[in-house]
């Protein structure tokens, strides 16, 4: 049964492939979709067709990473969004991240008779680096968010998260169901590579936005000892300039900004392992899946992950790589030279990866769950 949705985001529509990857799913499946954005700078038309699905802007001017500044510009996304709903009259409201949920509800309230909710949480929104993170400010906000979870999981029909490792979080807060829609990519574009050559220089690559600096740095230590072990580092992000700064005084890494999307199944074919750790501090990155991490594996590279994470865990049950303690270089040295040194090894590895990637780690099974959701839901609905 076809059904009207409207998806609400507080990026631009254009800024995050999950957006579409999500909406193109469900329109093959028979679905209608407008997605209101809140366009901060202001980069995009009023309206931008697709095919079977459209982007709308709303919302005032403002800035990314201006945390509790922004708090008025939300209020006014918030109340256009929602009275844009209100006007649509769709089947289904589909709320990306906590913070388009006030929208979602305020809509809800609109339109009286309810419509479906659902929840699609790319992260643990409580626990991200978007809220202030100290003092008074971080309290409330972590406040406010833990309030607004607990108010909006359980009135939502389903919740998607996008990591098994961060489905009890939702259950504990009343989800009804929660769907596993990991961000997982396109085996199309990232064909099968088959992991480091028999010999030769060994390449371990971070192809992603550079956030957190002290592990990137453990990276570029770790390879000091081992004159034929070299590290490329490439994409943009806050940490850009100083990971750019660290790498100029080491030996044998490389440093390249930003790429665009299309560019990087081919620069993973110039690596022969993936590092993909992060701030295991954070609950986010200790049950994250990595997007790099899953791109690694479709390509059949061995994996470096965070130890003491969900990652890690899943890393060593199928010996797709190593986890790793990232505070400490020697630890991440070791863990590179085995790979280096057993090049057969590693390329077993990555054929355990990509085995993965093909039986359930790629879009098409992501998506066919996104949808399998919306169909069950068509059923309770039919049954009531």
């Amino acid at each position: 049964m076809s059904r009207y949705i409207v998806m609400l985001a507080s990026g631009n529509g254009t800024a995050d492939p999950r957006i579409a990857k999500e909406a193109e799913a469900l329109v093959a499946a028979g679905h209608r979709i407008v997605v209101l954005a809140w366009d901060r700078a202001g980069e995009n038309p009023r309206v931008i067709e697709r095919e079977g699905w459209r982007i709308e802007a709303h919302g005032p001017p403002a800035r990314h990473g201006a945390g509790a500044r922004n708090i008025l510009g939300y209020r006014r996304y918030w109340t256009a969004a929602a009275r844009r709903v209100a006007e649509l009259k769709p089947d289904v409201v589909h709320a990306h991240n906590l913070d388009t949920v006030p929208a979602a509800l305020k809509a809800m309230r609109l339109l009286g008779e309810r419509p479906w909710l659902v929840l699609d949480f790319w992260e643990i929104y409580r626990e991200s680096r978007a809220l202030p993170g100290r003092g008074v400010v971080g309290v409330l906000a972590r406040w406010a968010a833990r309030r607004l979870e607990r108010r909006s999981i359980p009135q939502a029909d389903f919740v998607i998260t996008v990591v098994q490792g961060q489905v009890y979080y939702y259950e504990e807060l009343g989800a009804r169901e929660v769907v596993v829609v990991e961000n997982a990519p396109d085996l199309e574009r990232y064909a099968v590579y088959g992991g480091p050559a028999a010999s030769g220089e060994f390449v371990v690559g971070f192809i992603g936005q550079k956030r957190w600096v002290p592990s990137l740095e453990t990276l570029m230590r770790a390879i000091q000892p081992y004159p034929d072990v070299r590290a490329v580092l490439v994409g943009g992000g806050p940490s850009e300039a100083e990971v750019a700064r660290l790498a100029a005084g080491m030996e044998r890494v490389e440093t390249r900004g930003q790429v665009p999307p299309e560019e990087i199944p081919a620069l993973y074919r110039t690596v022969d392992a993936v590092y993909a750790c992060y701030d295991t501090s954070l609950l986010n990155w200790r049950t994250s899946l990595p997007v790099k991490a899953m791109e690694a594996m479709a390509l059949g590279l061995p994996v470096l992950v965070s130890k003491g994470s969900w990652m890690g865990a899943f890393v060593e049950e199928h010996g797709i790589g190593y986890a790793v303690d990232d505070t400490d270089p020697a630890d991440v040295g070791r863990a590179i030279a085995d790979l280096a040194t057993d090049r057969e090894a590693a390329r077993e590895m990555g054929r355990r990866g990509r085995a993965i990637a093909e039986r359930e780690l790629n879009w098409a099974s992501a998506a066919g769950r996104l949808v399998d959701a919306y169909s069950r839901m068509e059923r309770r609905d039919a049954d009531a």
